[in-house]
């Protein structure tokens, strides 16, 4: 089955768990855009993400990199395939990641590859500074 063209990101979560239930509805629990860590560098235990797809045809082999705002590669998640047989139709899938280094605080991105193309969307994520007692919010990381 051809392809003519990457799919189009319709949505993209990050949240503390992403899971599917039995009846094939998607769990999205705690959605967040920033990690709160004491120290750093920090590792995040567990996020999920949740990503809704559009206009895609084919086959496509789908890789997730996090970076950092230097563009170096921190994580990459790999063997995601999918296959779409109408245009119309909409993907969704979700996975959920652990040990997600933190170096720094900062901007991260989450970048889509799809069949080695880079999707023209990068989803961020800030890491922050949490005070130790008080003050700032306290998440894990």
């Amino acid at each position: 089955m051809p392809r003519s063209r990457p799919p189009s990101l319709r949505s993209f979560l990050i949240a503390d768990q992403v899971f599917q239930q039995a009846s094939g509805k998607w769990c999205i629990i705690g959605v967040f855009d920033r990690i709160w860590a004491t120290s750093f560098p920090a590792r995040h235990p567990s996020l999920g993400l949740f990503i809704v797809l559009g206009d895609a045809v084919g086959a496509y082999d789908v890789k997730i990199e996090f970076r950092d705002s230097g563009d170096r590669v921190l994580n990459t998640i790999e063997g995601i395939k999918m296959e779409v047989q109408s245009p119309l139709a909409t993907v969704n899938f979700g996975l959920q990641t652990s040990d997600l280094p933190l170096p720094s605080p900062g901007r991260y991105f989450f970048k889509l590859f799809f069949n080695g193309e880079l999707a023209p969307t990068d989803i961020p994520l800030e890491a922050s500074r949490a005070e130790k007692q008080g003050g700032g919010p306290a998440g894990p990381a």
